[in-house]
């Protein structure tokens, strides 16, 4: 990582400073800047503005977050029970096992004419 750090030499007198810092007196405004990522958040922004990969992330929310919208919301899914990447990649397969699970019951339902009643899915 390649930072630059700018510093102001004396803040003390300064009228903004209650508005341009949270240091403690005596201490003054710091920013550290890492050109190398503020050019990648430039590209990224100017990906995400434009025309076609907006229409991608406009798809996204309507195909991705949906799905971890239900499973937090629906199912009560808001954190693992184990640790480890291994065993975390295992129980959130299960939960997309039992989201998928719950499409299919809704989908059968449907095709047989029932009526559906999301809790008792």
């Amino acid at each position: 990582r390649n930072f630059k750090i700018y510093e102001c030499e004396d803040c003390t007198g300064c009228p903004l400073r209650e508005k341009c810092t949270k240091a403690k007196e005596g201490k003054n405004r710091r920013l550290n800047i890492n050109p190398t990522w503020e050019y990648i958040k430039i590209k990224a922004n100017e990906k995400i503005e434009s025309k076609e990969t907006a229409s991608y992330y406009a798809q996204r929310k309507i195909d991705v977050e949906t799905v971890f919208g239900n499973i937090k919301q629906n199912m009560k899914f808001k954190r693992f029970h184990v640790r480890g990447a291994e065993k975390i990649f295992k129980e959130m397969g299960l939960v997309f096992l039992a989201h998928n699970f719950r499409k299919l019951v809704t989908r059968v339902r449907i095709y047989e004419g029932k009526t559906i009643i999301q809790n008792q899915i």
